[in-house]
């Protein structure tokens, strides 16, 4: 999708002030090359160009660096999360991602969503065969070791 969509996508929303909205898309560039996130101009991501659009709301980037077999059995892993650092929105977030089963694990600001949005590429590239200089199967993520 490109500038366009998004702030059309936004806007469809409507009034979004003071809203949780978690943004779980990955921005895709043309397979031509081999797969690549798009960034925009100084590396901003989508989930940074999403709060752009939305302003007033509180955009939190959650749920892109795993495939679809995670979504039906989360079973505890954990699940990366960047945005808004105000306890009570991000408290929100949170609960969405436990609620569906996933361990929330803050990662930082919405800024951090341009590394999250890298971890999901790199999680295609290894996903899908042909794509990357590793094939496996799809039953793999990204965790958090040690004691954070």
């Amino acid at each position: 999708y490109d500038d366009e969509d998004m702030k059309s996508f936004a806007s469809s929303l409507g009034d979004m002030a003071g809203k949780v909205v978690i943004d779980a898309t990955n921005p895709l560039g043309p397979f031509t090359d081999g797969l690549q996130v798009r960034t925009w101009e100084g590396g901003i991501s989508s989930g940074e160009m999403l709060q752009h659009h939305l302003p007033k709301s509180k955009v939190y980037k959650a749920f892109n660096t795993v495939g679809v077999e995670h979504m039906r059995e989360a079973l505890g892993k954990e699940m990366l999360i960047a945005g808004d650092p105000d306890p009570s929105y991000r408290a929100t977030a949170e609960a969405v991602v436990a609620a569906v089963g996933f361990k929330p694990f803050y990662v930082g600001p919405i800024r951090y969503s341009r590394n999250l949005e890298a971890m999901a590429e790199l999680w295609i590239h290894m996903a899908i065969p042909g794509l990357g200089g590793r094939d496996t199967s799809r039953n793999f993520w990204f965790s958090i070791g040690g004691d954070p």
